[in-house]
């Protein structure tokens, strides 16, 4: 959603199946499991890490642009530069799942009716919960303009 270059400000919330938190592997399926939290979990970090970089990137952009003299807006490097400006702020929530103890490694692939139900009710719970930090829908005043609020680590719940 953030990519596709909707030009207004954003509140997305982002899900994520695994958490990086966890604890230390006990056995040989437990080390499965730990080894998809983090490579999922840092996949999904490093990309709004990639997202917060080009928008701090896009808002001095912005800001240059906006303080150049006259004549040179109309070169066509500065056209194609303006192609890429971005005012917009974004808030971001991760909303994060938080496996049962009985969840394994096959979370990403095992749909059954009763793990889904569970699943919605788990983010539907947390997105109430997120919903009550008034931080959440403010204007991020960041240099990158991305606030990102995670319940468990921003929320103190």
């Amino acid at each position: 959603m953030i990519d596709a270059g909707v030009p207004q400000d954003m509140l997305a919330f982002q899900v994520d199946l695994w958490s990086a938190k966890g604890q230390l592997p006990g056995n040989l399926p437990e080390v499965v499991t730990r080894q998809k939290e983090i490579q999922y979990s840092s996949r999904t970090r490093a990309s709004t890490g990639q997202f917060k970089h080009v928008q701090r990137l896009r808002r001095a952009l912005t800001t240059l642009l906006d303080r150049s003299p006259e004549e040179l807006r109309e070169h066509e490097d500065v056209k194609l530069l303006n192609t890429a400006v971005s005012p917009n702020v974004y808030n971001i929530v991760h909303l994060i799942y938080r496996a049962r103890n009985h969840e394994g490694h096959s979370k990403d692939y095992e749909f059954s009716r009763l793990s889904m139900q569970d699943h919605w009710r788990a983010g539907y719970h947390d997105a109430l919960r997120t919903l009550r930090h008034p931080e959440v829908l403010a204007r991020p005043v960041t240099p990158d303009g991305v606030f990102t609020f995670d319940l468990e680590h921003d929320g103190r719940e």
